[in-house]
């Protein structure tokens, strides 16, 4: 297959007319349409069709059309690095993360990555994980920190875990959950604070379809940890968050961790890049400085609890 065709396939597409895409490309229409043609025969099937509101794809047209965004993506990448080189400039590093790693792990990471790239751009997307993969495969971001399990087996994704962290359940000094039956099934009664993991999940509802368990009456979601904290230090509110955003205030008394756990509050945290891309020297070193801060803050954590 010609990538060459599948991009004029893709203009053709965003202009809904063979005309404005020819005009784009630079090429004659009659010789735009013959490459689409040739196109479509050599797949064997129809990619586009003329309607009402012009050139529209099939469905065999939108699914390479897919596609071709992902090969003009990765063009546009190329040609802003090897422009940014050609220049001496730096080229800015995005990076995406869920919000419990932003709260505590990315930003001691960042402090020191930062001793040895002062000067290179750096821009961080906090996000749920659903944002944060149409981000990675439109190439705004250069890769992911989140939790493994939530992009299995995409095409064009991998993944390298870093480090395991481990969630515990969190209620404030004087909960009257601390008084009684410490069990799954007698938690549910309280009030519950939690991020999402994916656009519709969140841990306390990964845990409860675990331990088979009904999930609470009360659930409060939002995308922050900062919000969480307060409502649990605050309410009859419980929560879950990695051990190592809530040591400060674990250490204070502030918040309490229940002695009850569940294998689901065990997760691997892995960087998330797509196939091909190109990480340089400066993009393997923030990688290399999440995974070194990840499993020190995680063993300092646990050697706080024993």
């Amino acid at each position: 297959m010609d990538p060459r065709k599948l991009l004029y396939m893709k203009s053709v597409v965003d202009h809904g007319s063979f005309r404005k895409a020819a005009k784009e490309l630079q090429v004659s229409q009659p010789a735009l349409c013959s490459s689409m043609d040739r196109l479509e025969a050599s797949l064997g099937v129809k990619l586009l069709e003329r309607g009402p509101m012009g050139v529209v794809p099939t469905s065999a047209g939108e699914m390479l059309y897919s596609r071709a965004w992902f090969i003009q993506d990765e063009i546009d990448v190329a040609e802003k690095q090897i422009r940014a080189q050609s220049q001496g400039t730096a080229d800015r590093l995005t990076v995406g993360a869920i919000v419990s790693l932003v709260a505590h792990v990315v930003p001691n990471a960042v402090c020191k990555w930062r001793l040895d790239y002062p000067h290179l751009p750096l821009r961080i997307f906090e996000n749920a994980h659903p944002e944060l993969l149409v981000g990675l495969q439109r190439s705004e971001l250069d890769f992911i920190i989140a939790q493994t399990g939530c992009f299995d087996n995409i095409e064009g994704i991998k993944q390298r875990v870093l480090f395991r962290d481990r969630l515990v359940v969190l209620c404030r000094s004087d909960h009257p959950a601390r008084t009684g039956n410490i069990a799954w099934f007698e938690l549910m009664q309280y009030p519950w604070v939690t991020h999402l993991v994916g656009r519709n999940i969140s841990p306390v509802e990964q845990v409860t379809s675990d331990e088979q368990v009904d999930v609470p009456t009360q659930m409060t979601e939002c995308n922050s940890v900062n919000f969480m904290k307060t409502v649990i230090q605050n309410s009859d509110h419980l929560g879950m968050l990695p051990e190592h955003v809530v040591n400060e205030e674990l250490a204070s008394g502030k918040l309490v961790a229940l002695p009850i756990t569940s294998r689901i509050m065990s997760r691997d945290i892995a960087v998330f890049f797509r196939e091909r891309s190109f990480l340089d020297v400066a993009r393997r070193k923030f990688i290399e400085t999440v995974a070194e801060v990840g499993v020190l803050l995680d063993r300092k954590a646990r050697g706080l609890r024993h």
